[in-house]
């Protein structure tokens, strides 16, 4: 876990925010999660790796962890000593960390990712239709599926109807019907239809002390 964001690659929002509850019975929020590469020190040598499924925690301040159960769960052992802490994959070292003030602190450096550099986008596509200017579901999939485009990647392959579904799409396409004009309603003589309308009250008095006026208008001759 990191407040890092600058750190990550490929990072993808969550859908609903992730509570972790420390130790002090606070809980704090992860929105999203990310790969980071980072450079560990063992011994003479030193190798980079990149580091899997790290949540993005605004609220974790200066420090980062790293999680042994996590670690654990994907094949490595984590050997603890005195002053040393030993993380090894298939017997090899890849990683140590020292006891400082009762906390381990891995030694290693974070590889700032190349910004100019290409990174493969990883989202839903309803994402990708907001992204790509409301272009239709089927070409945002014809862009993927035949390779058309590098970088573009889709998460959730079951949602099919995405710009049917698009309340801007929706609007966009909305249309009234035309406006006639001439009137379709019969008015065979004068005074078989008088159209009328009030409009007030005005906060200043008219001339002669009125606050409203009333308009009548005949449907034949349109005399007002």
């Amino acid at each position: 876990m990191t407040a890092r964001k600058d750190w990550m690659t490929n990072y993808t929002p969550f859908d609903m925010p992730i509570s972790i509850g420390l130790g002090d019975d606070s809980v704090i929020k992860a929105i999203g999660s990310g790969s980071i590469r980072i450079t560990m020190d063992v011994g003479k040598e030193s190798k980079t790796y990149e580091l899997c499924d790290v949540y993005y925690v605004p609220d974790m301040g200066a420090n980062n962890l790293l999680s042994v159960t996590y670690m654990v769960k994907k094949g490595y052992t984590v050997d603890f000593g005195v002053n040393n802490c030993e993380i090894r994959k298939d017997g090899n070292a890849v990683g140590i960390a020292e006891r400082k003030l009762g906390l381990w602190v891995l030694k290693g450096t974070t590889s700032l990712p190349d910004h100019q550099s290409a990174h493969i986008a990883t989202t839903s596509l309803h994402m990708w239709h907001k992204c790509l200017r409301h272009a239709m579901t089927r070409s945002i999939r014809k862009l993927s599926d035949q390779s058309m485009v590098t970088g573009l990647e889709i998460t959730n392959e079951e949602i099919t109807d995405t710009d049917e579904h698009c309340v801007l799409c929706l609007k966009g396409k909305t249309t009234h019907n035309i406006i006639p004009k001439k009137s379709d309603i019969e008015n065979p003589k004068r005074l078989h239809k008088v159209f009328s309308d009030i409009c007030g009250p005005f906060d200043v008095e008219g001339y002669s002390q009125c606050h409203y006026f009333v308009t009548l208008i005949d449907g034949y001759s349109h005399y007002v």
